[in-house]
C-alpha cells in the first residue's frame, strides 16, 4: 500500500466524520482479509474482485485497461468492473489514470467524475496516455501542485477540464512530535528505482565518518531492498544503515527521527514528507518534479538540493545533522507548515468542490484555477518585444559573461569558469550555497537577455525575463540556468538566437569545501579547495579557470584558418566586354552566360556572415580580376588578390571559376588551412573551426546527395568536371568516386593542393588555361581535392546542415522564408539563366532576405557616404 491509497482512505474517513455526504470506497481488488489502513465505520467499502483465490481470468489481459497503462488489470477485473455501470451516485472520484479511463467508459452518463492525480505527471512513464486521453472527458482533475496543474493545462490546451490544486491530507490520528535528538535519518517508501534510495545510501556513506552515532533508517519493502543491504555491507555500514521493511504505523517512526530524507527521481506531493513535518521533523529533499519545492520551504522547513546530486544531498544532511540549532529551527518551520494539511480542513474544502461539481457547476469561490503554463506566455513563443542589440554572437556572449561573472562575484568566492574549447558555451561554476545570491543578482540583467531554466531532471524547460524566472525559482534548487539574448524578437528568430549565451552551473559543496559537479564534464567530478587556478580569455573577457581547463584539449582546433573568396563584378562594362570578346558567339551560356556573373550584393552579405558567425577566421583573401567592391574599405583582416598574382600570364584573362581554383593555394601569405567560399555561399549560424577541420588538421568533406552519373551522361559543366575528377582518381588509386560535393564552404590545406598539382600536372594546367568552363576541366577545390583527401587520409567525411536555394525556382520565396528559421550551418543561393518568376521580384526578395538575415555591418565595409 502506498501514498495514493492512504490519501484516499484519509479523505474518506474525514468526510465520513463530518456526516455531510455519504462516502463509499470502491476497491477493484481485494487481496487481504483486512485493509492495510484503518477505515472509518461510516465509510462503506465495496470490493469488486477477490484475488485471494486462484481464478484463470486473473492471468488473461484486460480489454478495458491495456497493460502499458497499468499492469494490475486483467479479464477478472474487467468482469468485476461491469458493476460500475449500475452505480447510482452523484460523483465518482478516481485516483489513477487507468481507473479514470474505466470510469469514463462504464459509469452512467449522468454521473460526474472528478479525477485526483497523485503522481508527478510531467515526468511519469506509465499512465501518461490514459491521463491525456480521458482527462478532457471528466468534470475536473485535481492535482497536488501548481506545477503539475500547469503542465496538464499546457498539454491539454482548450480541451482541459476544470483543474484544481489540492494537497494530500495528513492522517487523522494525533501525531507525536520528535525531540530531534535521536541521531536518526529516516526515509520511507517502496524500495524501487524511482525512489533512488541508493543515492541516499551513498550520500550517507560520504558523511558517516563525520557523524559518529548517526544512523540511516529506510522503511519499506520492494525489489531493490536486498541490493541496498548488500551495498551497506560492502562499504562497512551494515550496522548504521537499517532496512527493517514495512512498518504498520509511521507515527512512532517520525517521532523517533531527527531528519526526513527524500531522494526520489519524481514525486507528486510526498506524503512521507508531510507526515515527517507534522512531527516537527525537517526534510532534506531533492528538488525533483514536482512536489518537494511546493511542500518544503528551503531553509525554513527543510533544505532542497539539486535533483540527482548525491554530493548536495550529503552536504545538506551533514549540515542539518551537525547543527542542532539549524535542525531545531527547520523542525519548527516544518511543524508550522504541516498545519495546512489537516485532514478535516481539507475535507471541508472538498465538500464544497464535490457539491458544486455534482450540480454541474464550474468555477466558484473554492480554491480552483485553470493554470497557464510558464511555457505558454506570449513572449516564449514570439520573443520579447525588446530591441536586439547590434552585436555579434561573440559580443553578446561577452556581455552575458560579464553579467554572469558579476553575479558570481556577488555570491562570494570560489567560482570559476569552464572555457568553451569546442563546447557550445562557457560555464560559470558557482558553489551551490551561493545560488540564491547569484540568482538575485541575475534578476537585474538588461531586458534583452532572457534566463532559461533548461528543464534538467524532468522539469519542463522555461524561458522568461530574468526577474520573472528568478521569482519562479525562489524556492527551488536548479542545477543550472542559462543567460542569453532572447532567441526570438518580434516574432522572428534573431541572429543572436544561438551560441551567444553563458551557462551558470551550481556545484554542491561538501563539508570540506570540495565542489562536486552536478553533471558530467570532460575534466573532473570534484574540485577540492586549493586547486590551482589560472586566468583565461573567453569572448574577450578575462576570467579565472582551473589550470587544467586552460590548456587546449585534443578536441580543439588551434591552428590559424583563413577564408578565400573568388568574385568578379559582373556589372563592370570593361570586364564584360573582355568576356564577350573572349567567349565569341559559340560559347554555351552554362559556361559563359551573364547569369554566371550576375551580382546581387551576395559577396557583401557572405562576408558579413563570416564576421557574424566565424570570428575565429584569421584573414580573408578576396580573389578578383583587378576589381574592388565599392563598399569594401581597407582593413587589416581583408586582402585583395589579383588573378595576375596567382595565375600564369597565358591563362589570362579568365572567366572560369574552375581555372581560378587551380591557383588559390598560391595566394601569398595564405594559411596552410583555409576555407574556400563562393560569393553565393553563406554561413547560416555560429560555427566553430572544428566544423571544418579536425584538431589534427584534416579537412572536412561535405559530400552532397547528387550522383555524378554514368560515364558520358554529364552535360552540365560541374558534372563534366566531376567526371574528369573520377577518371583521374580511378587511374591513380583504382577508386571510383560517386558524388559531387555539397554547395558549401570547402575546407582545404595548401600542402594537399600542391600535392594534387604535382600529381596531376597536365589536368591542372589544362584547366588553368581554359578561359571558360570546359569539358576537359577538373574542379580542383570544389570536388577533386575533397575526394583525394578522403582517399589519402587528409580529409574526413563530415556532416553539416546545409541548404541550396535555386533562385530560378518558382518556390524561391518560400525557400527563403524557411531559411529564416536560422537552423542551417550554411546555405547557397544559386543563380540561373531562366527564371520561373520575374527577376526583379527575385532580386527584391533576395535583397530583403539578405538584409534581414545579416543586418550587422562588417568592420571592413565603407559607410554609406563613403560608398557614394
Amino acid at each position: 500500500m502506498g501514498g495514493t491509497s492512504r490519501s484516499a482512505i484519509t479523505q474518506a474517513n474525514a468526510l465520513a466524520r463530518r456526516g455531510v455526504v455519504d462516502v463509499r470506497l470502491v476497491s477493484v481488488t481485494r487481496s487481504a482479509d483486512a485493509p492495510h489502513y484503518a477505515i472509518d465505520a461510516g465509510v462503506a467499502v465495496d470490493y469488486l474482485a477477490d484475488v485471494r483465490q486462484d481464478d484463470p481470468r486473473a492471468g488473461r489481459l484486460s480489454r478495458l485497461v491495456p497493460k502499458r497503462w497499468d499492469g494490475q488489470f486483467s479479464e477478472l477485473t474487467d468482469d468485476a468492473m461491469v458493476a460500475l455501470g449500475d452505480l447510482d451516485v452523484d460523483l465518482v472520484v478516481t485516483v489513477t489514470p487507468a481507473l479514470m479511463a474505466v470510469a469514463v467508459q462504464l459509469l452512467p452518463l449522468a454521473t460526474r467524475i472528478l479525477h485526483q492525480e497523485h503522481r508527478s505527471s510531467a515526468d511519469r512513464v506509465g499512465g501518461m496516455e490514459p491521463l491525456l486521453a480521458f482527462a478532457p472527458r471528466v468534470s475536473a482533475v485535481a492535482l497536488l501542485t501548481e506545477s503539475t496543474a500547469a503542465w496538464l493545462g499546457a498539454e491539454l490546451g482548450a480541451t482541459a477540464p476544470e483543474l484544481l490544486v489540492m494537497p494530500n491530507p495528513l492522517p487523522v490520528s494525533a501525531q507525536p512530535c520528535s525531540t530531534l535528538e535521536s541521531m536518526t535519518i529516516v526515509a520511507a517508501g517502496r524500495i524501487v528505482q524511482e525512489k533512488q534510495f541508493i543515492h541516499l545510501v551513498r550520500a550517507f556513506e560520504q558523511i558517516a565518518d563525520d557523524l559518529p552515532g548517526w544512523r540511516l533508517r529506510i522503511l519499506g519493502d520492494g525489489p531493490l531492498r536486498e541490493e541496498l543491504l548488500a551495498h551497506a555491507a560492502k562499504v562497512g555500514l551494515a550496522d548504521r544503515i537499517e532496512l527493517p521493511g514495512a512498518v504498520p504505523d509511521m507515527a512512532p517512526e517520525w517521532a523517533a527521527a531527527s531528519i526526513c530524507a527524500l531522494s526520489s527521481k519524481t514525486e507528486g506531493f510526498p506524503l512521507v514528507a508531510q507526515e515527517a513535518m507534522s512531527a516537527g521533523v525537517p526534510v532534506v529533499s531533492y528538488d525533483c518534479p514536482s512536489g518537494p519545492r511546493e511542500l518544503i520551504e528551503h531553509d525554513v522547513s527543510g533544505l532542497l538540493v539539486g535533483a540527482g546530486s548525491k554530493a548536495g544531498l550529503a552536504a545538506a544532511l551533514h549540515a542539518v545533522a551537525s547543527d542542532p540549532d539549524l535542525r531545531s529551527r527547520l523542525g519548527a518551520g516544518a511543524l508550522a507548515a504541516s498545519r495546512a494539511y489537516d485532514a478535516d480542513v481539507l475535507a471541508a474544502r472538498w465538500e464544497a468542490i464535490f457539491s458544486r461539481i455534482s450540480m454541474g457547476e464550474t468555477g466558484g469561490d473554492t480554491p480552483t484555477r485553470t493554470p497557464v503554463s510558464p511555457m505558454d506566455v506570449p513572449f516564449t513563443r514570439e520573443g520579447m518585444p525588446v530591441a536586439i542589440p547590434s552585436a555579434t554572437p561573440t559580443e553578446a556572449r561577452a556581455e552575458a559573461l560579464r553579467l554572469a561573472v558579476a553575479a558570481a562575484d556577488a555570491g562570494g568566492p570560489g567560482w570559476f569558469v569552464m572555457p568553451t574549447h569546442d563546447n557550445p558555451a562557457p560555464v560559470v561554476v558557482v558553489p551551490a550555497p551561493h545560488r540564491a545570491a547569484v540568482l538575485a543578482r541575475l534578476a537585474e540583467v538588461p531586458d534583452h537577455f532572457s534566463l532559461l531554466d533548461p528543464g534538467d531532471r524532468g522539469w519542463p524547460e522555461r524561458r522568461m525575463p530574468a526577474r520573472d524566472l528568478v521569482a519562479a525559482l525562489r524556492n527551488a534548487a536548479p542545477i543550472r540556468v542559462v543567460l542569453e539574448p532572447w532567441p526570438r524578437s518580434r516574432g522572428q528568430r534573431s541572429w543572436l538566437g544561438e551560441d551567444a549565451g553563458v551557462e551558470i552551473e551550481f556545484w554542491d559543496q561538501l563539508p570540506d569545501g570540495t565542489l562536486v559537479a552536478p553533471r558530467p564534464n570532460r575534466w573532473t567530478r570534484q574540485v577540492p579547495p586549493g586547486t590551482p587556478v589560472a586566468s583565461v580569455d573567453v569572448a574577450g573577457v578575462a576570467v579565472p579557470t582551473l589550470e587544467l581547463m586552460a590548456a587546449p584539449t585534443p578536441s580543439d582546433v588551434t591552428f590559424p584558418i583563413d577564408v578565400v573568396y573568388t568574385w568578379v563584378d559582373g556589372d563592370d562594362p570593361d570586364w564584360n566586354a573582355a568576356r564577350a570578346t573572349r567567349a565569341g558567339s559559340d560559347a554555351p551560356k552554362e559556361a559563359a552566360g551573364q547569369a554566371r556573373f550576375r551580382s546581387r550584393d551576395e559577396l557583401r552579405h557572405s562576408m558579413r556572415s563570416v564576421h557574424l558567425f566565424a570570428p575565429w577566421v584569421r584573414h580573408i583573401h578576396l580573389v578578383t580580376a583587378g576589381q574592388r567592391p565599392a563598399w569594401l574599405a581597407d582593413h587589416p583582416r581583408v586582402s585583395l588578390v589579383d588573378h595576375r598574382d596567382i595565375l600564369p600570364t597565358d591563362a589570362l584573362p579568365t572567366f572560369n571559376s574552375q581555372a581560378i581554383e587551380t591557383a588559390l593555394h598560391k595566394i601569398p601569405g595564405l594559411a596552410e588551412h583555409f576555407v574556400y567560399v563562393n560569393d553565393d555561399v553563406f554561413l547560416g549560424r555560429p560555427t566553430r573551426p572544428e566544423l571544418f577541420f579536425s584538431p589534427g588538421g584534416a579537412a572536412a568533406a561535405f559530400v552532397g546527395e547528387a550522383p555524378i552519373g554514368l560515364p558520358g551522361s554529364a552535360h552540365k559543366p560541374f558534372l563534366q568536371a566531376a567526371a574528369n575528377n573520377r577518371a583521374l582518381l580511378r587511374d591513380a588509386f583504382g577508386v571510383d568516386i560517386t558524388h559531387v560535393m555539397a554547395h558549401s564552404p570547402h575546407p582545404h590545406r595548401v600542402s594537399v593542393l600542391a600535392e594534387i598539382e604535382e600529381r596531376f600536372p597536365d589536368a591542372v594546367a589544362r584547366t588553368a588555361r581554359a578561359p571558360f568552363r570546359s569539358p576537359t576541366d577538373v574542379s580542383m577545390l570544389s570536388n577533386l581535392a575533397q575526394h583525394y583527401g578522403l582517399i589519402t587520409g587528409s580529409a574526413f567525411a563530415a556532416d553539416a546542415r546545409h541548404a541550396f536555394v535555386d533562385l530560378s525556382n518558382a518556390r524561391v520565396e518560400r525557400h527563403l522564408k524557411q531559411l529564416r528559421a536560422r537552423d542551417h550551418d550554411f546555405f547557397c543561393v544559386g543563380d540561373h539563366h531562366d527564371f520561373a518568376i520575374d527577376t526583379e521580384r527575385v532580386d527584391a526578395a533576395l535583397a530583403d532576405f539578405l538584409a534581414g538575415y545579416f543586418p550587422l555591418v562588417a568592420p571592413w565595409e565603407r559607410s554609406a557616404s563613403e560608398e557614394a
